[in-house]
């Protein structure tokens, strides 16, 4: 089921003469983060009484709940709006991943240019989000080179670990500043137990597909140290030294999965929450949530730990992304209320919101800081992440930051974790890929 494209583009009036503006909201039975929603709307239309609001989510719109499927439908939907350049709703859903798939599905990975408002270049919009943001992390790419809405969300990976396993295989893993030498004590006992028992675990499980890339990633950028180019040859021994340390690992078999799910889609695989067969689950945060309605006593069972570094080195950075949420479309009926939306939820009000109902960044100014909250296990755990790494909790690209090009490169290193390649051959390929 999708949203049929409007069939003009023109502004719709309503009884009293005043306007419709439709948004399409996020986080539909999110808890809080829906209610952000529902703030921003109420108190928008309060102050903007020349305007009828129409707001809905997607689970009400394509009547749909499962929440794999309907990233699918969503994404078909924005298609049809693309290719037709129609637009039902004023403001947009529309993530990083969502803009993705839909420029695949258009061959034109750069259709934001031609379809949604740019407000890259508007002073209140700069000045609405952290200084430095746009300087160091290159938000625009996501977009096709704009920048078409505030970047309210701040998704963070978390290393979850399960209690349960912890239990059946006897030992308390390290939540905080855990080491790769910590990180290796845990597969040799996973490995030691699963040699002697037959209802096998698995160490680290693979249904995110970005889960070794942020281990690796991780670890790479902690022996390395800095946060821009410095010279190929420190670049190479950075990974040198992250190649052998999966090499060591692949000998304790971390990557075999003894839990079910090869069968399945990935985005539907990805949200299954194994938490009886599974020590390690390397995820964004948005999944606790979804866990939270789905499993909710297999998530009391989960601790958030944080991505092991290298002994003695802290990365500057640490695994996660910002995004923008909501994006309005030029020809969309009402663009200009569209605007004016868009502008009052650029603001402090919405990120001090977000990061006191979701615990997790923002890309926008915000006076709350973590240590205002309570002392639950979450936000211990964010409260540790920002007085480490601050602000550069960012999706890392290897290829920019070692060695200096945007050229594409195979680094390999899901290879030599399964076991397939030694460290020595992964860079050694590397190298003539320079």
């Amino acid at each position: 089921m999708r949203v049929e494209p409007s069939q003009k583009s023109s502004t719709i009036t309503t009884p009293g003469n005043k306007s419709l503006l439709r948004i399409m909201g996020h986080w539909y039975g999110e808890g809080k983060k829906e209610l952000l929603v529902r703030q921003a709307v109420r108190e928008f239309s309060f102050l903007n009484q020349d305007l009828v609001i129409d707001l809905q989510f997607p689970h009400q719109i394509f009547k749909f709940n499962d929440e794999a499927e309907l990233y699918f439908i969503e994404c078909d939907s924005i298609e049809q709006m693309v290719k037709q350049n129609k637009w039902p709703f004023d403001v947009l859903f529309c993530d990083k991943e969502r803009y993705r798939l839909v420029g695949e599905k258009v061959n034109d990975k750069e259709w934001g240019r031609k379809y949604l408002v740019d407000f890259s270049k508007e002073p209140w919009f700069i000045e609405a989000h952290k200084p430095g943001l746009f300087e160091t992390i290159p938000l625009a790419d996501d977009y096709g080179g704009i920048l078409p809405g505030p970047i309210i969300e701040g998704i963070t990976h978390i290393l979850f670990v399960s209690e349960e396993v912890e239990k059946k295989v006897g030992l308390k893993v390290k939540e905080l500043d855990m080491t790769f030498d910590d990180f290796l004590s845990y597969a040799k006992v996973v490995d030691e137990y699963n040699r002697t028992h037959s209802d096998k675990v698995t160490f680290f499980s693979k249904q995110y597909q970005y889960a070794i890339d942020n281990l690796f990633k991780q670890l790479v950028t902690s022996y390395y140290g800095k946060t821009h180019f410095s010279s190929v040859q420190e670049s190479l021994t950075a990974l040198e030294q992250t190649y052998k340390a999966f090499e060591q690992l692949s000998a304790y078999h971390v990557l075999d999965q003894h839990m079910e799910y090869s069968h399945l889609a990935y985005d539907i695989a990805q949200r299954i929450l194994f938490d009886k067969q599974c020590l390690f689950n390397l995820q964004p945060t948005w999944l606790i949530l979804l866990w939270n309605k789905s499993n909710p006593e297999g998530l009391k069972k989960l601790r958030p730990c944080e991505i092991p570094s290298f002994a003695g080195k802290i990365s500057p950075f640490y695994s996660g992304f910002f995004q923008v949420i909501f994006v309005v479309p030029k020809n969309a009926n009402n663009p200009e209320a569209g605007k004016r939306f868009i502008r009052y939820i650029t603001s402090t009000e919405t990120a001090d919101r977000w990061v006191k109902y979701s615990k997790c960044p923002t890309g926008m100014r915000n006076t709350i800081s973590y240590t205002d909250f309570g002392q639950d296990m979450y936000e211990k755990f964010f409260q540790h992440l920002q007085k480490k790494y601050g602000n550069n909790q960012v999706d890392v690209r290897l290829n920019e930051l070692l060695f200096n090009t945007k050229k594409p490169l195979n680094f390999r290193y899901a290879e030599v974790l399964e076991g397939k390649l030694s460290a020595a051959e992964a860079l050694a390929q590397l190298k003539r890929q320079l």
